[in-house]
């Protein structure tokens, strides 16, 4: 028998580098070929290995506006041009044609001639014109007056202005949009917003010159129209809000961010008909869309009757985005409807149906949610100016947990605002538990603790004096009352000299059992005692059942 013999070669080993630039070269030949997945799979990892790489980036957001995914692209593009390379005027024209895919031909005007702007003669020059050829002449829209390159980046401080208001970054976009129409008063997207930021934060006042002072420039601004619906609507001026109605239902806009605004307002103000309507405009222009707009459709389809329709329209919101499992939630409320369930009024947000969080009762796990939602942190800054005092009071120690800049800005500005003696000194004590600097006219919150709180002569009349004073009449009634149980128990009273101790451990072990923990550093600071005493004293009390 005979047997084949292996041949051995002699082999060279090269050194096969994977670098960025051969991401690149590869996800373009992807690209090429259609093959999108693996195109922006290289690109991204392009990305990784070379972060700061700004050609990188605009590889990626080319590849992600071939995918008809223009909001990703420009996201992408926004951060090249204000993270990794200003001087990359091209980035401009890029942003143009995908705001023109989009069909927010505004934008695609002020990126247009941004672009023309910092780059008269580059490669794209002719191309750019051609866009506003379009705009100005096919759609028939007049040009507009545009600063010059040298003075402010209007465009990209309003772009970042927006994603401050969507974050929930009120008193941050509140600053930018502010500065914005200081600048170029003429910019109407920008007082749009700034009603938007001043409603957020709680200052409908504000809110409303601004929308007025938007409509005196332009009597028609569709935007400023619904931000208008939405105030009286908050006032209940019910008399101007019908007429108001009656008018936008009449409106069919043409351009998709205005039937989009138009759509949505419909909808928060329970008019789900008519948001319906334009909903169903929006899916079917044939341009893509993110899944939240399909869920957003399908709840004014719920609401107005249409519930197979509802379903298709969050079964295509589950098949683009399956992570968020929003749509999931929905669906499953619809069967369980069907079942003969009761289901709770739906807003329109894109969240979990079952993501119920209140701020009033935050807790240290919780208050990571509190960062990054926008409507709890809308209500925080409205609860701070018109709520009652003790809600104020559970406000300031709310932010006082979230403890980010946007939050320090709220307390510092509600403590010269406020002429209420005792709220001043819990902003002072929620700004020395953020760690944050104390105002130049504030005295001391420790020392102000130290000459207000330690004598009384007794904890339960340091209950009286400091719980129902601020309000918490359930805490009040609830440390009373633990403490008579303690009173009675206790074996060996522990040693401490300041009764107010007592009082601020009581406070704390309340928190613990009712889910409104505060720090024991807050509580601290809040009576004017070391924490390792109040630690002391917590550490007693917890023998006792807190139930």
């Amino acid at each position: 028998m005979k047997h084949n013999k292996s041949i051995l070669k002699k082999t060279t080993v090269v050194d096969f580098k994977q670098d960025a630039a051969f991401f690149v070269d590869r996800g373009t030949r992807f690209l090429n070929r259609y093959d999108y997945e693996k195109a922006l799979r290289s690109f991204r990892r392009a990305i990784e290995l070379e972060p700061a790489n700004a050609e990188c980036h605009c590889h990626l957001a080319s590849a992600l506006a071939e995918t008809g995914q223009f909001e990703a692209s420009n996201d992408v593009l926004y951060e090249v041009i204000e993270k990794w390379d200003t001087s990359m005027s091209e980035v401009y024209f890029y942003m143009a044609n995908n705001y023109a895919n989009l069909e927010d031909y505004q934008m695609a005007e002020e990126m247009a001639v941004r672009y023309l702007q910092e780059d008269g003669n580059g490669p794209y020059r002719e191309d750019a014109e051609d866009l506003l050829d379009y705009i100005y002449f096919e759609l028939d829209m007049p040009p507009r007056h545009f600063q010059p390159s040298e003075n402010e980046d209007v465009y990209s401080k309003h772009e970042r202005a927006r994603r401050s208001l969507e974050e929930g970054r009120f008193l941050e976009a509140l600053d930018t949009l502010k500065e914005i129409v200081d600048n170029d008063p003429s910019f109407l997207p920008a007082w749009n917003n700034l009603s938007l930021a001043y409603y957020y934060a709680g200052d409908f006042q504000q809110s409303m010159k601004t929308i007025e002072k938007t409509l005196e420039m332009e009597q028609g601004n569709l935007h400023a129209l619904c931000n208008l619906a939405v105030l009286l609507s908050h006032h209940n001026h019910t008399t101007e809000l019908i007429a108001l109605m009656d008018m936008l239902k009449k409106v069919v806009p043409f351009h998709p961010e205005n039937t989009y605004k138009l759509a949505t307002t419909m909808g928060v103000l329970g008019q789900h008909e008519e948001a319906y309507f334009h909903y169903q405009r929006i899916l079917k222009a044939g341009r893509p869309h993110e899944a939240c707009t399909y869920h957003y459709a399908a709840i004014s389809a719920y609401l107005s009757g249409r519930k197979d329709q509802a379903l298709r329209w969050w079964q295509k919101a589950k098949q683009m985005d399956p992570e968020a499992g929003v749509a999931d939630q929905y669906i499953q409320m619809v069967k369980s409807e069907q079942e003969g369930e009761t289901i709770k009024p739906i807003p329109y947000q894109y969240n979990p149906t079952q993501r119920e969080v209140s701020w009033e009762q935050a807790t240290f796990n919780g208050v990571e949610d509190f960062k990054t939602d926008p409507m709890i942190r809308a209500s925080l800054l409205w609860a701070l100016q018109h709520g009652r005092d003790e809600v104020k009071f559970a406000v300031l120690q709310t932010l006082s947990l979230i403890g980010d800049d946007e939050a320090e800005t709220a307390v510092r500005q509600f403590y010269h605002s406020t002429d209420n003696e005792q709220l001043q000194k819990l902003a002072l004590l929620a700004l020395a538990d953020m760690g944050a600097a104390m105002p130049l006219d504030a005295p001391n919150p420790v020392e102000k603790a130290d000459a207000s709180l330690q004598d009384v002569e007794s904890v339960e009349e340091g209950i009286r004096l400091y719980l129902f004073e601020e309000g918490q009449e359930a805490a009040g009634n609830w440390c009373l009352q633990f403490w008579a149980e303690h009173q009675k128990y206790a074996v060996n009273h522990v040693q401490v000299r300041k009764s107010i101790a007592w009082v601020a451990a009581l406070e704390y072990v309340y928190g613990a059992v009712s889910h409104q923990k505060k720090s024991q550093a807050y509580l601290a600071e809040k009576y004017g005692v070391s924490i390792s005493t109040v630690a002391k004293c917590v550490k007693v009390l917890s023998k006792l059942d807190f139930k």
